[in-house]
């Protein structure tokens, strides 16, 4: 099930780079990232009822939820729109692969956990196609700080993922998610309101739908899934997705 789990979520997550470039037809990167957060927050306290009993952070919990909402979806939901809006969804897709790597640099010293020799191997290999990926930066134009911050993202996935499994790995995936996405919707919605127009034009219906898409499918339904599967095999495992998410994104673009 927990490679079901995994497969599934990089379908969705897959896609997800697609959705914000063509949200972004219409939208800014903070209105972006605060109406994904909405919308999925919608979604998962419509499905409340339904859900098993969870208990809520504890006192000594509730910073390291800031920490997760902050660097895990505020922060790279805004970053990342901004970034595809310029430099195409296949290419800033590919940049996700940094996160086993840094994931394992993270969890040797934070957590004691070593990779496995297959993994070390997976990683490895991913490490060396990464130069790849930097020179077709290169070649685009993209300047070295639109590459820090496209790493800076990643860096953000992969703490947030060590720190999820270190403090926070006997919550509940689906009320973990609800209360992460509900906190940096209440600041980012209104934000982009405010200091972002909306272009109305010809594209603004499938910019609409785009944000729809990525607010219930990536957001509330994937992550939910991510987290289940960070809980339940590490955050190594977990940060694997993002060797197979790039392929998504690839082929959306391309497409």
């Amino acid at each position: 099930m927990d490679h079901i789990l995994f497969l599934l979520f990089c379908a969705i997550a897959g896609s997800s780079f697609i959705l914000m470039k063509k949200a972004a037809l219409g939208f800014g990167p903070v209105t972006i990232a605060g109406m994904r957060c909405l919308l999925a927050a919608l979604v998962l306290a419509g499905m409340w009822r339904w859900m098993p009993p969870a208990r809520w952070p504890t006192r000594q919990e509730r910073p390291w939820l800031l920490v997760l909402a902050a660097l895990g979806y505020a922060y790279p939901f805004v970053m990342l729109p901004w970034l595809v809006s310029r430099h195409g969804s296949g290419f800033i897709g590919m940049m996700v692969c940094f996160v086993p790597l840094i994931t394992v640099l993270i969890s040797m010293p934070m957590l004691g956990v070593f990779p496995t020799r297959g993994q070390l191997v997976g990683v490895l290999g991913g490490l060396a196609c990464m130069a790849v990926i930097f020179l077709d930066g290169a070649e685009r134009n993209v300047p070295m700080v639109h590459l820090a911050l496209a790493l800076s993202v990643t860096f953000c996935f992969a703490y947030t993922n060590v720190t999820t499994r270190q403090h926070l790995g006997t919550l509940s995936p689906y009320l973990l998610t609800l209360l992460c996405v509900a906190v940096v919707a209440a600041l980012l919605t209104p934000l982009g309101f405010v200091v972002e127009p909306i272009d109305r034009g010809g594209d603004f219906a499938l910019a609409a739908a785009s944000l729809l898409a990525l607010g219930v499918m990536s957001t509330a339904l994937g992550l939910v899934i991510f987290f289940r599967v960070l809980q339940r095999r590490g955050p190594l495992y977990a940060g694997m997705v993002t060797y197979l998410v790039p392929l998504g994104a690839l082929l959306w673009g391309w497409a």
